[in-house]
């Protein structure tokens, strides 16, 4: 059965893998170094979310931020714009890194490409939804950074987060 267009499981769904999710998924693991660290303390988490603060700030952007050490949340920051509902997709969405350890926009990419809906993952707990990466020491995720709120793109969130991750850790 085909699930009706704008129903939340066509999202997943493609009829083939589409080169620009391709392309996508082929850029996000080219990003691998730059969530790799050396050290990730209460001091680096706070630097990471300031970071995401100041971008969010420089371009008045209406994002719930938070970054995780280990299950502990280091930091959190939300904006104009943002509720309780932020926060919540921010927690489903580092459940989703933690859960596989990619992501959570490698996630929502590879399940596209696949064209299988991840029905096995509890939306309740798990969001397939971009703006989670992990933070990785020694071949471990040790954390995860999280925006939530750019609705424009699917890529948003994931930019932001990455972009607040490698300031925050570029000279370290």
């Amino acid at each position: 059965m085909t699930p009706e267009a704008g129903s939340p499981s066509s999202l997943w769904t493609v009829e083939s893998a589409d080169e620009s999710l391709v392309a996508l998924l082929e850029e996000m693991r080219a990003e691998r170094p730059a969530r790799l660290v050396s050290v990730f303390d209460h001091a680096v988490a706070r630097r990471i979310g300031r970071a995401a603060c100041d971008l969010a700030e420089r371009d008045a952007l209406p994002v719930a931020i938070c970054v995780m050490r280990g299950s502990q949340r280091a930091f959190h920051a939300a904006f104009e714009g943002t509720t309780a509902e932020h926060d919540d997709w921010l927690r489903r969405k580092v459940n989703t890194v933690l859960h596989h350890e990619v992501p959570s926009l490698e996630v929502v990419v590879r399940h596209a490409i696949s064209g299988r809906a991840p029905e096995w993952l509890d939306p309740l707990e798990f969001a397939v939804a971009g703006g989670a990466v992990p933070i990785v020491r020694d071949g471990n995720v040790v954390g995860v950074v999280a925006v939530s709120g750019l609705v424009h793109s699917m890529r948003a969130d994931h930019d932001l987060a990455m972009a607040a991750l490698v300031a925050a850790t570029a000279s370290s």
